[in-house]
C-alpha cells in the first residue's frame, strides 16, 4: 500500500471540530405542519346541506339535490379558501421554563392557594407562539412573524375553538416529543456514541 493512501485513510479517520450551535440550529426539535380552517359558518352550513343531501339521496337524485350539491361545492371552496397552515417546531426545556416563569409572575396563585385561570391561557399562548415557525395562507403567502403571547391570546379568541385545539394539541406533541426522545436514548434504545 502506498504511503499516500495510508495518509488519506489516517486523515479521514481523524476527529475533527464542529460548532455545536451550528449543528443543532433548527434540527434539535420535531416539526409538523397543521391546517386550520377559519370559516366556521360555511362549515356549519355545509354540514347541514350534506345532511339534506344524504336524505335526498335516499329518495333518489332530483333537481333539488343537484341545486344543493352546487351550494355544497361552493361552501367547500369557501372553507378551503379559509385554510391557514401553521408550521410548528417543538421547543426545549428552557422555553417551557420561561413560559412557566412568566405565567407565574403575571398570574400568581391567590391567598387560598388557588390557581388563576389566566395562568393556563398565558402559558399555552406563550408556548404556541414559541412553536410557530411560520403561517401560510391558502394562496401560499407566508407570515414569518415571531408571534407574541398577546397575539396568540387574540388569535385564540378569533378562530374556531376546534382550530385552536389543533394548535394546542400540536404544540403539546412537539414539545413533549423532546422528552420522549430523551427517555428513548436514556433507556438505551438508540446507540450512544
Amino acid at each position: 500500500m502506498s504511503d499516500n493512501v495510508i495518509d488519506m485513510v489516517n486523515e479521514a479517520q481523524k476527529r475533527g471540530k464542529f460548532n455545536l450551535a451550528d449543528a443543532i440550529k433548527g434540527r434539535a426539535f420535531p416539526e409538523k405542519s397543521v391546517d386550520v380552517y377559519l370559516d366556521a359558518n360555511a362549515a356549519m352550513q355545509l354540514e347541514e346541506i350534506n345532511n339534506e343531501l344524504n336524505d335526498l339521496l335516499k329518495l333518489g337524485k332530483n333537481a333539488e339535490y343537484d341545486k344543493l350539491e352546487l351550494v355544497a361545492q361552493e361552501l367547500a371552496k369557501q372553507i378551503k379558501d379559509s385554510k391557514l397552515t401553521f408550521h410548528m417546531r417543538g421547543v426545549g426545556q428552557a422555553e417551557v421554563e420561561a413560559a412557566v416563569k412568566q405565567a407565574d409572575e403575571l398570574y400568581p396563585t391567590n391567598e387560598e392557594g388557588e390557581d388563576n385561570p389566566d395562568w393556563v391561557k398565558h402559558y399555552l399562548c406563550y408556548l404556541i407562539a414559541a412553536n410557530i415557525v411560520k403561517v401560510t395562507d391558502s394562496d401560499g403567502n407566508e407570515d414569518t412573524t415571531k408571534f407574541t403571547v398577546e397575539e396568540m391570546l387574540e388569535l385564540r379568541g378569533a378562530i374556531p375553538i376546534d382550530s385552536w385545539g389543533v394548535l394546542v394539541e400540536t404544540m403539546q406533541k412537539l414539545t413533549l416529543a423532546t422528552s420522549y426522545f430523551s427517555a428513548a436514548t436514556d433507556a438505551g434504545f438508540l446507540p450512544k456514541s
